[in-house]
């Protein structure tokens, strides 16, 4: 099963859940890859950027889309949408850091940098890219497991 990155802001993450967390948008650069690439059934991983760490899974019930209701923002610049259904949503304060050691360890983008540098951050800079599918499993493993646990990840100085 495909995997992609879904990026969030803290406010972007927090009007989608908001909104029903039902659809989740992209700017309309990315249509042609959205409408390409990405099929229903496959897996959104939802990354927060600015606290750095993994939030949600969703799996992709529709084919992309465009609609400028506002969701995200008005005039919203998220109008490639797919309707979605959460397979986890987590608070911020509960999501997954990226520098966990498990998680950096585990993740092919990571792995090879020391903990905590910045040589990874090209990587998830845009929506829509495919994962590996380790990556992917590894993460709605670990996703699935959190929303169980529900282990709280206090925000340091930076994150506030």
């Amino acid at each position: 099963m495909p995997y992609f990155l879904n990026l969030f802001t803290p406010e972007t993450w927090a009007a989608f859940q908001e909104h029903g967390a039902e659809v989740s948008g992209f700017r309309y650069r990315q249509r042609r890859v959205a409408r390409e690439r990405i099929k229903p059934g496959d897996i959104f991983l939802c990354y927060l950027v600015r606290l750095s760490r993994w939030c949600g899974a969703l799996e992709i019930e529709s084919n992309a889309f465009e609609d400028d209701t506002p969701i995200f923002d008005d005039p919203d610049p998220f109008i490639v949408r797919f309707r979605v259904k959460p397979i986890v949503c987590l608070a911020p304060e509960v999501a997954i850091p990226i520098f966990e050691p498990e998680v950096w360890r585990n993740l092919s983008e990571t792995r090879n940098s020391e903990l905590g540098s910045t040589s990874w951050t090209g990587y998830f800079r845009s929506s829509l890219r495919e994962l590996a599918d380790e990556d992917g499993e590894f993460l709605l493993s670990a996703l699935k497991k959190q929303a169980c646990e529900k282990h709280e990840f206090p925000f340091s100085d930076r994150d506030r």
